[in-house]
């Protein structure tokens, strides 16, 4: 039950983000304004989204199949000063894999797991028309998110 409630909160999501049409979703992938290179450590890209046309910023990177990835603006020296909103969308067009708003108070936090090897993008954006500056922090590819694959830390252990 709680899946599909995420479910429907992301479909309502990529709703207001694609705003009245599906140009949005084409609009944010072709506007790829820099890359990022997850590692397992914790980094932060800091930017402003003011300043940009669609008043969002993304960011492009390479993705394991079945490794874990984390972007948030709520730990490992993420922030914004604004009411953020994050998605991540396959490299070119198409639907949203993830998306957040309000994951701790008006921040917002993705944690995804790469359906395939490739390049995904990860967008920064604010809430309705919110804009400002931010540092988001990000991480990646660490295993298969425990909630994907119970197994998974059992397995690590066998191998210590």
């Amino acid at each position: 039950m709680r899946l599909l409630a995420i479910l429907g909160l992301c479909l309502v999501v990529g709703v207001a983000y694609a705003g009245d049409g599906d140009d949005r979703y084409c609009d944010d992938c072709d506007m790829v304004n820099d890359v990022i290179y997850p590692t397992e450590d914790y980094q932060v890209v800091e930017g402003c989204t003011m300043d940009e046309p669609n008043d969002d910023y993304a960011y492009s990177f390479c993705a394991a199949a079945g490794g874990f990835y984390r972007f948030t603006f709520c730990e490992g020296g993420g922030w914004a000063d604004f009411d953020t909103a994050l998605s991540v969308q396959p490299d070119g067009c198409g639907p949203y894999l993830a998306c957040n708003d309000d994951y701790c108070g008006l921040q917002s936090q993705v944690d995804f797991t790469a359906p395939t090897d490739g390049t995904y993008v990860v967008v920064v954006d604010g809430f309705g028309s919110s804009t400002g500056n931010y540092g988001l922090a990000y991480q990646g590819p660490s295993g298969p998110s425990p909630a994907d694959d119970t197994a998974w830390g059992t397995i690590k252990a066998l191998f210590r």
